[in-house]
């Protein structure tokens, strides 16, 4: 009788997380504006450094023998000169940025905790505020699982941006701790520490990699409770970021399996992207007959990765959901922003 219960809990937690992972994906998908106001924001933060990075190409390359090279493949020794002559966004430009060694070359910089670059760290902490600004307003959206004009998209936003700031406090301090100091004693001290007296180079890759693991499984236990501090802070329309975040802490630990279980499988559908990515990905050599092709398969794969990552909140909002005894709750009331002054007064006049 106890195995039997135990295999109806068992099989009742994998339904939910199922249930959830699929609910996600329809609720995107059922939310086209969000994908295409995503991306949007995507291209305008990103739109000036690739201008200023085409400009130097351009002005670099003018009419000369390399340039005619450029167009169907690529010529290294004006590559190298280009970086060793350009100024340090210039020196951005690496040969890993081309295809799929792009994504190869962001997973080894977060793996092994490299710095960014200075020109770069402006665009991202723009990018982040975009981000911090637009989540309320998505989860808000996400979790009501229906339409809502802009007014009321932008008023979400705007309630829960400072909200959500206090929280990046937190998470920036809690990834900076991560990064600093769980790296460096993972793959400085204890590293040194186990593989000092090794002479076969597989024990030693295997070590590493055991570490990236654990590494990996840190940083994915911080994403998920900071993803569910905000699924609770829109859901519940929690005003305290401290409550928000023990509230997340103890909903995973009442449920590790879903959560940890939902959370891989978004994680495969971001692994099924990329690999999608890798087939398609251009090479160094333009054997394509437009131009064109490539950058609609580069395209392709960012609108795919936001997908993945509105997913990811969908999901797991659809999982908190339905924890709470009815599945569409969400506290805070429809938000409403008026068109004007006189429209405010008319409506508190008749409150």
């Amino acid at each position: 009788m106890a195995d039997l219960v135990a295999g109806s809990a068992t099989h009742l937690w994998v339904l939910h997380l199922i249930h959830a992972f699929f609910d996600g994906l329809r609720r995107v998908w059922r939310a086209p504006t969000l994908m295409v106001g995503v991306y949007l924001i995507t291209l305008i933060v990103a739109a000036p450094l690739t201008l200023t990075l085409h400009d130097a190409i351009a002005s670099h390359l003018g009419e000369s023998v390399s340039a005619e090279e450029m167009v169907t493949g690529v010529h290294w020794d004006w590559w190298e000169e280009f970086r060793a002559q350009s100024d340090e966004l210039g020196s951005t430009f690496i040969p890993s940025v081309i295809g799929f060694a792009a994504v190869l070359s962001n997973l080894a910089s977060i793996f092994d905790a490299v710095p960014l670059p200075s020109a770069l760290v402006a665009v991202i902490v723009l990018y982040l505020a975009f981000w911090s600004f637009l989540i309320g307003g998505i989860l808000d959206r996400l979790a009501r699982q229906r339409r809502v004009t802009n007014a009321a998209f932008f008023s979400a936003c705007g309630t829960y941006f400072f909200r959500f700031c206090r929280l990046a406090g937190m998470a920036g301090f809690v990834y900076w701790a991560i990064f600093s100091v769980l790296h460096g004693w993972l793959f400085e001290d204890l590293y040194e520490a186990v593989t000092r007296n090794l002479t076969v180079e597989r024990t030693t890759f295997l070590i590493r990699l055991t570490l990236y693991g654990v590494f990996g499984g840190v940083l994915a236990l911080a994403n998920l409770v900071f993803d569910y501090a905000k699924i609770r802070a829109v859901v519940e329309d929690r005003h305290s970021m401290i409550g928000a975040l023990l509230g997340a802490l103890r909903f995973v630990r009442r449920h590790p399996k879903a959560t940890f279980g939902l959370y891989l499988l978004n994680g495969m559908l971001v692994v099924l992207v990329l690999v999608g990515y890798a087939l398609t990905a251009p090479l160094t050599e333009i054997n394509t007959p437009s131009i064109w092709t490539p950058l609609l398969i580069g395209q392709a794969y960012v609108v795919a990765r936001l997908f993945t990552k509105l997913t990811f909140y969908a999901s797991q909002t659809a999982y908190f959901q339905s924890q709470l005894a009815h599945a569409g709750y969400v506290a805070a009331p429809r938000p409403v922003w008026p068109e004007s002054p006189a429209a405010e007064a008319i409506t508190n006049s008749t409150l």
